[in-house]
């Protein structure tokens, strides 16, 4: 990158971005500025999920699973607001961030779960990693490794993303970008599509 430097923003930094006219970041809905950290954006759990009925697993094979039958062991649920989805012990669903982002080709995320979830035994592994151009939702891999069942309930700050600046001069046009991408534009969490590895 020619001894080129990259940042994380700061919270002006990311308002700036928020309503910069060129190259600008899409996070939505933003109820306010207490949701945009030192150099971070809390993300909130969405009403939709994705479980695993493991009595209709035997194995996992990634060479021969198929979109049919990945979906006929996990299933895709909707919990209101108010309600509550409970997370038993070595449980493992698949959530979603409330919040729609879209990102311009001059940044990449990184998201986190909040220590307040991890503290009480919470994992939130998604990619890290959310690429220039992503536009969609995140999926949230959510596991339970403490020892008592977890409520989780759609509207909490769940999670956070840092954002890095990055060289847009290496990245092409962001449509299509997205044309090639695995996981793009989604509104619900997203089934696995390892059988297009």
């Amino acid at each position: 990158m020619d001894g080129e430097k990259l940042t994380i923003l700061t919270k002006n930094q990311i308002w700036n971005k928020l309503y910069a006219k060129k190259n600008k970041l899409v996070i939505t809905p933003l109820l306010d500025d207490i949701q945009v950290g030192l150099a971070s954006v809390d993300l909130r759990l969405a009403t939709s999920f994705i479980i695993f009925q493991s009595r209709r697993i035997r194995t996992i094979e990634p060479s021969e699973e198929t979109d049919e039958k990945i979906r006929t062991y996990q299933e895709h649920i909707v919990f209101p607001y108010g309600g509550n989805i409970i997370l038993q012990p070595n449980e493992f669903v698949l959530g979603c961030t409330l919040e729609y982002l879209k990102l311009p080709k001059d940044l990449l995320g990184y998201v986190l779960g909040r220590s307040s979830w991890g503290r009480l035994g919470l994992v939130i592994e998604t990619s890290p990693v959310v690429q220039p151009c992503f536009s969609g939702v995140l999926t949230l891999e959510l596991t339970n490794l403490g020892t008592s069942p977890i409520s989780l309930n759609p509207g909490s700050r769940i999670a956070q993303i840092s954002f890095h600046t990055s060289n847009e001069k290496e990245i092409m046009d962001c449509e299509k970008v997205n044309e090639k991408r695995k996981y793009s534009l989604g509104i619900y969490p997203e089934f696995s599509k390892i059988y297009t590895d």
